[in-house]
Parts: C-alpha cells; structure tokens; sequence
C-alpha cells in the first residue's frame, strides 16, 4: 500500500516537473515591440483639472487660490490642443511609419538611422515646444501654490507623465525566472517566519 502511494506520488511529481519544464523552455520567443505612439514621446497631454485639484489638496486658507489653479491649468490644456492640432498630422505620419516597420527597425541599421531622423525632425521640437509651456506654467504655479502644494503639483504632474511611458516587453524565459527568483524568495522556513 505504501510502495503503490509512493510510486504514484513519484509519478505524479516526476509528470509535474516534466510538464512545468516544458511550458518553461517552450516560450522563448523574443519580446514584441511596444506600440508607438508620437504623442506620448512628444509629452502631449492634457490635464484633468478636477482630479489635479484634489490631488494637489488644498488647505482651507487657500480655497482662494482655486480659480486661478484651474483657469492657469485651462489655459496650457488649450495651448497644448493647439500644439496637438497642428502637429497631429506630422505626429501620425511618424507613429504609422514605425508601428509599420517594426521589428525591421533592429534589424536594418539605414532603416533605424532613417526613423531617428524622422522623431528627430517631428517628435523632438514639439517636446521642446511642450516643455516650453510647461515650464511657465510651473513657474506660474509657483508664484500662486504654497511650497506643500506646489510639491504635490509637481509630484502628480511627474505621475502623469510616467503614464506616457510605455512599458518595457519582458520575453516570456525572463518572466519565468523572475517568478522562480520570487518563489525562493518568498519561501517560508523556520514556521512561517524570517529573522
């Protein structure tokens, strides 16, 4: 009775390895390429300015300060829609060229020289010219918010633009080893408890 328990439970775990082995090794496809989009790398977005508002949390003593935070947040999401609007074209052109190519990109170095050219020319002065506006408009912000208030301005302004960024494609081997490290990293010993 114990030889045949054994012999299953050897089984079974002998199946499991061989199983989890394979699904493992078997996925060892390269990373796909994120998608592209030109308005992003060029830092166009517009700001909701009823969540701005809550996150910044002003205190009572600067409720007074609210109208001129809104109409200064209204006033640069309406200079950015007229940068969006003029550029959109040119933006699009670049987006659909490099989602088109994709993986070429890496493998063709004149067709990669070609690409940079192109953000070169189109996506990097619409981010200077983004930059540009965002500048004044912190510096503005600076004069009117208190310090606290300027800093969560600038740290919620820093969160939305790591929204911009795209993440980076992990292949499906790195995954697994990273949640093989967890795992043993995670291991519980000594009852439950690390010291």
């Amino acid at each position: 009775m114990f030889a045949q328990t054994f012999i299953i439970m050897k089984n079974f775990f002998l199946i499991t390895f061989l199983c989890v082995g394979f699904s493992i090794f078997g996925q060892n496809e390269p990373p796909k390429m994120p998608k592209y989009v030109a308005k992003n790398a060029a830092g166009i977005f517009f700001y909701n300015i009823v969540e701005a508002t809550e996150k910044v949390k002003f205190k009572s003593s600067e409720k007074d300060v609210i109208p001129v935070f809104t109409k200064e947040l209204k006033n640069y999401n309406s200079i950015i829609k007229k940068i969006s609007f003029l550029n959109t074209p040119k933006l699009m052109e670049v987006e659909l060229t490099i989602n088109s190519m994709g993986e070429q990109i890496y493998k063709n170095q004149d067709l990669a020289d070609r690409v940079k050219g192109m953000i070169t020319e189109v996506v990097l002065p619409v981010r200077d010219s983004v930059l540009k506006k965002e500048e004044a408009l912190n510096k503005k912000l600076e004069t009117i918010l208190s310090k606290r208030s300027f800093k969560r301005w600038i740290r919620y302004q820093n969160k939305q633009k790591e929204k911009l960024i795209p993440e980076q494609p992990q292949n499906n081997q790195n995954r697994a080893t990273n949640n093989s490290m967890m795992m043993r990293r995670n291991r519980m010993g000594m009852g439950g408890r690390r010291f």
